[in-house]
């Protein structure tokens, strides 16, 4: 059975809104029935809030599309969503949930009564020797904002899907992967979600590089002109393309080089970050290089944005068709479908989630507030029934009374009989309290181990991420002041001065605790001596550490360098990193 006979699924992207009506095919297909897609016209440079606009534009999208009130599905943008992919050691289903929600409170930066969240293994398994999760996190009133600005609109909100992860199942419906890595790119309007597929392995990860990045980069080459961020954009639009670079001869409009040449200096930039990407993905979680590319997202529609990453990573590239195994409608226009498919992955991914069947990853962030309010709904049909049944319980009340009391000393003695038997029922659960308590212990010291196992693994992969371009680290060195100034852990104590008599020595001392309260990070820099600001990577370098929840801010400094010398084509500096929490040795 399916679940619905009508599935609308709302892709809530930072500038636009995808609507797309499905209908369920046996046994588990899909069939697009109507398509539209609108933008949200909001400047990037200004907070406003965006619900009510949100609200108006799906109104808008109904109305075109002829469709009423009902369910939908929604997804979030991955900007907006805390993702973290975790490895745990074999386990039964019960504390596999137990040690997620262990990682979810040690990892997610809010408190836990704040956020929705939700998990689910997407890899390894006992003969692997561990568990692969995916952990997703949103704050509460973020989310909830956002559901309430959809209902507004007449919809029913039954499922909140995060956007790459509905990507992800969009692409493995329509594509193999038995063979390589895939890199899925898309590129939307604030950031860019990057993920890489595998047979039995995935990871995303967002970059905070996307086409409004492109249009401000835009407005400050135009400065002159004085554009507005809507100006910007429309001459993105209808005169922008990537430029080739290398040898391939410029157009003969100036300000056309100017805009290809500006709009191909930050997808040169996106393309540093996707390659560092695919460093840390084969580094860190084992993965292979892409032998493929799917492009997709609003910001893959400039000209020339295919080329430039086939120059780039020197892969096949193609855009991402989420429709190939889709059934099409006669009434949908095929040719506007062909236009602007490879921008619809998360609208399939949502229609995939509300059909039939099974999904890759069913993660789902509706608010509980939400879950509660229908609970009680459903609940109001009995409440009158209740208040009737209430009334026939007062008439009844007083024959039960009577009817009662001709029991009521022979039940007496039958009380006092179990109340005996209670108090020796007590003084066991007194001796297994006991017991649950020595467990309890036993349990705190492996969840302690648990964390302290990922601990190193953690601060490296963050402090990986603060590298700045054009950056590397020479040396990574663990610093205990306190081991430094006792004589280091085995060593023995100081030995008494000359006339100082033994008897003057404790006769024990407290053990020592040897901690690692400093990192001492050795880097290295490219040195422009022609660039204003050509020592700046070591003030970068050392914001972004301050920025990190593992070092304290004050104590953090650069202490050695850079002193580059005339000649001298890079230079080198000493960061002394204090950390938050001292790590035991």
């Amino acid at each position: 059975m399916f679940k619905s006979d009508r599935i609308l699924g709302l892709d809530i992207g930072a500038s636009s809104i995808k609507l797309a009506a499905f209908a369920p095919l046996k046994p588990e297909g899909l069939r697009l029935r109507s398509f539209a897609v609108a933008d949200l016209p909001v400047d990037p440079t200004r907070e406003v809030d965006r619900n009510p606009l949100i609200t108006a534009t799906i109104r808008d999208l109904m109305r075109q599309q002829g469709i009423r009130g009902g369910p939908a599905v929604i997804s979030v943008s991955g900007q907006s969503v805390f993702t973290r992919f975790v490895k745990l050691p074999p386990a039964t289903p019960e504390n596999v949930g137990r040690m997620v929600g262990f990682e979810a409170q040690q990892n997610v930066p809010f408190p836990m009564e704040e956020v929705v969240w939700d998990y689910q293994l997407i890899g390894g398994g006992a003969e692997k020797g561990e568990f692969e999760v995916v952990l997703v996190a949103i704050k509460s009133d973020i989310i909830e904002a956002l559901a309430r600005a959809v209902e507004a609109a007449g919809l029913r909100v039954t499922l909140v899907d995060v956007s790459p992860l509905a990507f992800y199942n969009a692409a493995r419906y329509n594509y193999d992967f038995a063979e390589g890595c895939t890199l899925l790119v898309d590129v939307g309007a604030r950031t860019t979600n990057v993920l890489f597929i595998e047979r039995d392995k995935l990871f995303t990860r967002s970059i905070p590089i996307g086409g409004n990045t492109v249009t401000q980069q835009v407005m400050a080459e135009f400065e002159e002109n004085k554009l507005s961020f809507a100006q910007a954009e429309e001459l993105k639009r209808t005169k922008g393309f990537v430029g080739l670079g290398g040898t391939y001869e410029e157009p003969e409009d100036p300000m056309v080089a100017r805009l290809s040449k500006t709009m191909r200096n930050v997808m040169t930039r996106l393309h540093a970050e996707i390659a560092r990407s695919i460093i840390f993905y084969r580094t860190q979680q084992g993965g292979n290089p892409p032998t493929r590319l799917l492009l997709a997202g609003g910001c893959a529609a400039l000209p020339y944005a295919d080329h430039f990453f086939n120059e780039k990573l020197q892969v096949p590239v193609e855009f991402f068709n989420p429709f190939q195994h889709v059934d099409i409608d006669p009434a949908v226009n095929r040719y506007d479908l062909a236009k602007h498919a490879f921008f619809y992955g998360g609208a399939v991914g949502l229609g995939l989630r509300a059909a039939a069947g099974e999904c890759p990853i069913e993660v789902n962030l509706l608010p509980k507030s939400l879950i509660a309010e229908r609970e009680f709904n459903k609940k109001k049909i009995y409440l009158a029934g209740s208040a009737v049944g209430l009334a026939l319980v007062g008439l009844s009340w007083n024959y039960y009374l009577d009817r009662t009391g001709v029991d009521a000393a022979r039940q007496a003695e039958e009380y006092n009989q179990r109340i005996r038997a209670l108090g020796r029922l007590e003084s066991r659960m007194g001796r297994l309290k006991a017991d649950i308590a020595a467990y309890e212990k036993i349990k705190s010291q492996i969840e302690s181990q648990l964390l302290a196992r990922d601990t190193w693994s953690r601060i490296l992969d963050d402090i990986s991420q603060r590298v700045p371009l054009d950056t590397w680290m020479i040396e990574l060195k663990p610093v205990n002041p306190a081991e430094a100034a006792q004589g280091g852990p085995g060593e023995p104590p100081p030995q008494p001065g000359p006339g100082e008599p033994p008897g003057d020595q404790p006769q024990s001392a407290k053990p020592r605790e040897f901690k690692i309260t400093e990192l001492v990070i050795v880097a290295g820099s490219i040195y422009k001596p022609a660039e204003p600001q050509r020592l700046q990577k070591p003030s970068e370098f050392l914001d972004k550490l301050c920025a990190s929840p593992f070092f304290d801010k004050a104590g953090t400094k650069i202490t050695k360098g850079p002193t580059p010398k005339e000649g001298d084509f890079n230079f080198t500096f000493t960061i002394t990193a204090k950390l938050k929490e001292p790590i035991a040795q």
